[in-house]
């Protein structure tokens, strides 16, 4: 019955966790019999598994060796034999499992869990293009990716984390740990070309983060490309934080350019962290009391106050007083804005 019962238990213990069991047990026990078969050539028990360790990983310096015929037999029986098949299964199941590993990372089958980062939906040109503004930002934030339609990862990177998935599960949300999260940012697949579906699809989506948030009691920013913009007012109930439409923004921008000339070139450099000046938002200092200090302050350092957050009225009330936790947008290359944020407190 006794016996019955350990093997009963043995065969629910998981094969490689079994190898690695014995592994370790003969390590130590045949430390303890050569020890004790050779106590003159292996003066201390550190020493013997010292010795069996080299010899079962075939390191073999050769500093120490068994001399009495005991100690031999013992090696050349049980140490060469069964250690070193021991050592070699055990290490054949690491190698699979490192392999494995990147298998299931390649193909999306992972779950990310670092916090802080950045969830994308939907690899498309332009989610591409903005993976790699993303990567290259000052803040070094993880990026996730979603994409139901892709086997594989599309693009390899130490910071990017593939998912494969619907996006418009639960499960996939969940899977991209999107309640710590720092953004999502959802882009209109390519596979869709009707701009009603891909709208209606992002929707789906944004609704879908909308009930998961809601259910589980959090907040995450949600930005969403909306190809028609008439399509905006069906996001309203959804709380989107906010809707970029591509489509009419680069028509804005060519309008922009025809008739202010140098327009497209100034908004690249704003859009681009590769050259020019950047947006970047940093904290009050406390030593500015109102925004017309804050413009002057900053003025000094050799860059731009833009707008407080999304508003850009700073002009019409320079001299009210900035709110304490306030986030300044500024306009600035990035030794200027690196300066800045070394010398605010906190």
């Amino acid at each position: 019955m006794f016996f019955a019962l350990i093997k009963k238990r043995i065969q629910k213990i998981d094969n490689k966790l079994l190898y690695v069991i014995l592994l370790i047990a003969f390590i130590f026990v045949s430390s303890y019999i050569i020890h004790y078969l050779e106590p003159e050539t292996f003066t201390s028990y550190f020493t013997a598994l010292w010795w069996i360790m080299t010899t079962v990983t075939t390191v073999g310096y050769g500093d120490l060796s068994p001399v009495t015929l005991a100690g031999q037999l013992y090696a050349m029986t049980v140490v060469y034999i069964v250690g070193i098949g021991l050592m070699g299964v055990v290490i054949g199941y690491i190698v699979d499992g490192i392999q494995e590993y990147r298998r299931k990372k390649e193909e999306g089958k992972l779950d990310y869990k670092e916090k802080g980062h950045y969830i994308i939906i939907n690899y498309t040109k332009r989610s591409k293009e903005t993976i790699n503004e993303l990567l290259n930002m000052q803040e070094k934030r993880d990026v996730v990716l979603i994409d139901e339609s892709l086997e594989k990862t599309p693009f390899r990177h130490d910071r990017v984390h593939f998912i494969s998935g619907n996006p418009a599960y639960v499960n996939t949300l969940h899977q991209a740990n999107i309640k710590e999260s720092h953004a999502v940012l959802i882009f209109a697949s390519d596979d869709v070309k009707n701009y009603s579906l891909a709208d209606g699809q992002t929707l789906l989506i944004t609704t879908t983060i909308e009930g998961l948030g809601n259910h589980e009691e959090f907040e995450v920013y949600t930005i969403a490309e909306i190809l028609y913009d008439h399509h905006i007012s069906a996001f309203k109930h959804s709380k989107v934080d906010e809707f970029i439409t591509p489509n009419q923004t680069s028509a804005h921008l060519i309008a922009k350019s025809a008739t202010f000339k140098g327009a497209s070139e100034m908004f690249r450099q704003l859009t681009s962290t590769n050259y020019g000046h950047d947006l970047y938002t940093i904290k009050k200092d406390p030593k500015w009391k109102t925004y017309r200090d804050a413009y002057n302050a900053l003025l000094d350092y050799g860059a731009t106050l833009l707008a407080e957050g999304e508003r850009l009225g700073i002009a019409k009330k320079a001299d009210e007083r900035i709110p304490d936790n306030t986030e300044l947008m500024i306009i600035c290359d990035q030794e200027t804005y690196e300066e800045i944020s070394n010398n605010i407190p906190g």
